[in-house]
């Protein structure tokens, strides 16, 4: 005899949340603080820090296209945690602001938070966000 099971979970509307900043800003730390907040709102709640990514994953490397290559692979990740109702935590460097535009134009829902201070590696620029790209962005 089948049986008609039914499962109620419930539905998230997740959104990407991309911290950026220099190296030691603090962008780990607000990503944990930020996850707690989600949680304990009870949503699904995935943390993509670049450090753990380059340690568990893939390190390609700091050139420009390492980098950007970084970037992706992580902005693919988060693309497919979103379209399965995961709220995700990006906590990157990604210090171009037309990497940090290709990366989010694949995400449905996305908010870029800068954290100022850090530092740099020596030949490292970082491009400061602007106002328009801090605005919440839907696709």
């Amino acid at each position: 005899m089948a049986r008609n099971i039914s499962l109620c979970l419930p539905f998230f509307f997740s959104m990407i949340h991309w911290i950026t900043g220099r190296a030691g800003a603090g962008k780990t730390y607000h990503a944990n603080r930020l996850a707690e907040q989600l949680r304990a709102e009870g949503k699904p709640v995935l943390i993509l820090d670049g450090d753990e990514v380059r340690d568990k994953i893939r390190d390609p490397g700091y050139a420009d296209g390492a980098r950007l290559e970084h970037i992706m692979m992580i902005a693919g990740i988060a693309e497919i945690a979103e379209a399965q109702g995961i709220e995700v935590i990006i906590a990157l460097v990604s210090p171009k602001r037309e990497w940090r535009n290709m990366a989010r134009e694949r995400f449905k829902e996305s908010r870029l938070i800068y954290i100022p201070g850090g530092k740099l590696w020596p030949g490292t620029t970082y491009e400061e966000p602007t106002a328009d790209e801090l605005q919440h962005r839907t696709s």
